[in-house]
């Protein structure tokens, strides 16, 4: 239970419980382990538990009936999927599943309305994690209703690479024409088509799978 408490301390949601609070919780959540591309939830499902990813990505995504997937965010550890639907009894409203193996702590229900009813403080923490989300989630729609195919591609394998070194920012695993395009809702061959050109000018180059940005990428092609 220590390791459950240590990872629950470290979340921002939960960064105002207490030493009890926190081991309350705790005692009433589970370690899973996932393998990858393991679906862990599913949109339109009812919400009985959230998760707490303790190591690994997943991919929170919505699709429709034909299979096709938008890519709204991928979250890494220490990000809580799932607590939307605890909140106001809806059904899921996005699909999350697995990039990689993955750990994560399962919370039930009941247990993290309990913490939310003691601790006011995580209320409001709650409330501006929502807000984050609306920001991006209108962010994402301006980005898909006015940029073009390229514009998208470009911020988005800029925000993939923004955690690599400065000197030569690459994205962290690699990743296929198709999962790109999901991410920023255009198709494979869109995709192939921009980064061929991005090749060609010499702004990007592939090694061993992965993208590295050898120079800044002009804001319009």
């Amino acid at each position: 239970m220590t390791s459950a408490i240590e990872l629950l301390r470290h979340v921002d949601l939960f960064e105002h419980l207490t030493e009890q609070q926190l081991a309350d919780l705790a005692a009433q959540s589970r370690e899973l382990s996932f393998r990858k591309n393991a679906i862990l939830m599913t949109e339109g499902d009812v919400g009985e538990s959230m998760y707490v990813v303790k190591n690994g990505t997943v991919k929170v995504y919505v699709s429709d009936e034909d299979g096709r997937e938008l890519v709204l965010y991928q979250q890494g550890p220490g990000a809580v999927i799932g607590d939307i639907s605890l909140l106001d009894d809806e059904p899921r409203s996005a699909s999350v599943s697995t990039l990689e193996p993955c750990t994560l702590l399962m919370i039930g229900k009941q247990a993290f309305l309990d913490c939310l009813r003691a601790s006011p403080e995580m209320a409001i923490n709650i409330i501006r994690s929502l807000t984050q989300r609306l920001r991006d989630a209108t962010e994402g729609s301006r980005s898909l209703a006015l940029d073009n195919v390229y514009r998208r591609l470009a911020d988005k394998l800029q925000e993939l690479s923004s955690s690599g070194s400065a000197e030569e920012p690459a994205l962290p695993r690699k990743y296929s024409h198709q999962e790109l395009g999901n991410m920023i809702g255009a198709s494979r061959e869109m995709v192939g088509k921009v980064m061929a050109e991005l090749l060609k000018g010499e702004y990007i180059d592939v090694r061993d799978g992965r993208i590295h940005l050898l120079r800044k990428l002009p804001r319009n092609w």
